[in-house]
């Protein structure tokens, strides 16, 4: 064999391989970083329907891209799967109602052992990293367009979000950064982000966006007024999904009982969206393009009693804590007063420290007798 036809044997079913594997779209897309594939894009117009397989019902809508294998929690917690998708309808069986799982028995101590170490203990609280990996979106309403490329009306969300969380004495670490263009290459700038927020000792982190539905499928009657929900999103494709969805279900628990309905619901979603780099990251969808920014402010700082209820215990708790500090001081302090006044009242009426101290010696020794002959009795 001369040595034309040796390299021709050799590099021949190489340049074949490596055609057919770059030209071969699943495998392209498998090993393509899930955070600059199209899964993570969302569309480019319009947005899915995912419908019960059984009665044809509209489950919820989303901008995202939905795949089979997806899973939906709804606001009343019935667990579906996504079994096929047909343009953009996305039909799914109904696995039932599920029990969330629960928030953690003791604040600062989550079940599964992955809360961060300076949320056990006695150790200060636990810090919030806030970031939008679309910082361009907008809310039509309020800011007259949907994206805004300096920095949209999500900024302003987010920074209602962390005033609200410390204001309850959560601290902070909030990135505005806009990550444009929103591509698929967003979250990979967004990742150098959350990078950056980790080196700052953030704990658990909030990735904010809205959805491009319309306004209805977000908008809930919460204590009485219409009011613009959450929805929570958990990438499917990460080491950390079971802590996450955890996090994510007890998280919504804790909301329920506070704000019933405010959290439309949590989506289990192809991707990861960088959750692969912490336990304890979610993806916030703050309303949709076209609800109020006014209103999405106002539903992040009724979240942000969630949050800090879930990692710091119960506002009420402490506040009943509060209160009896109080009325303790406030006991000691009358106490005092009335020991000053009656000690002044004798210096008064006897002239000198010295008869005050021997007619209030009388006095004790008096009243002491009195009261061990009153036990004998």
């Amino acid at each position: 064999m001369n040595k034309r036809k040796f390299i021709l044997l050799i590099i021949f079913p190489l340049l074949i391989s490596l055609l057919l594997f770059v030209t071969d779209p699943v495998n392209a897309e498998a090993d393509m970083p899930l955070e600059l594939s199209e899964v993570e894009h969302g569309l480019a117009s319009g947005y899915y329907t995912m419908k019960d397989t059984e009665d044809k019902s509209v489950i919820m809508m989303t901008a995202r891209i939905i795949h089979v294998g997806d899973e939906y929690i709804t606001g009343k917690n019935i667990h579906y799967i996504v079994e096929r998708v047909e343009g953009n309808t996305a039909w799914a069986r109904s696995r039932g109602q599920i029990k969330l799982s629960d928030p953690p028995d003791v604040p600062g101590i989550f079940k599964s052992g992955m809360l961060p170490p300076a949320a056990q203990g006695n150790n200060p609280p636990v810090t919030i990293g806030v970031f939008h990996s679309h910082g361009a979106e907008a809310y039509v309403p309020s800011d007259g367009t949907e994206s805004i490329p300096e920095g949209g009306g999500i900024l302003d969300v987010g920074k209602a979000f962390a005033a609200a969380l410390e204001d309850k004495g959560l601290p902070v670490n909030h990135s505005t950064e806009t990550h444009v263009p929103h591509d698929a290459g967003a979250y990979h700038r967004s990742r150098r982000t959350k990078e950056e927020l980790m080196r700052q000792n953030s704990d658990v982190f909030f990735d904010v966006h809205r959805d491009a539905v319309p306004a209805e499928q977000y908008t809930e009657i919460v204590e009485g007024k219409p009011t613009v929900q959450i929805q929570f999103v958990v990438g499917r494709q990460n080491q950390n999904l079971e802590v996450n969805r955890g996090f994510a279900e007890s998280l919504k628990n804790v909301t329920d009982q506070l704000y019933p309905g405010l959290i439309k619901g949590i989506f289990m979603a192809r991707g990861n969206y960088n959750q692969d780099m912490t336990p304890l990251s979610l993806l916030l969808e703050v309303g949709s393009h076209e609800n109020t920014r006014e209103g999405a402010e106002k539903s992040v700082a009724l979240f942000a009693d969630a949050v800090n209820f879930y990692f710091a215990g119960p506002e009420g708790a402490r506040a009943q804590r509060t209160a009896g500090v109080t009325a303790l001081r406030t006991v000691l302090w009358i106490i005092l007063i009335a020991l000053l006044a009656v000690g002044a009242y004798l210096l008064i009426s006897t002239g000198s420290i010295e008869e005050a101290r021997a007619k209030l010696r009388s006095f004790m020794e008096k009243e002491f007798a009195e009261f061990r002959g009153r036990l004998k009795r």
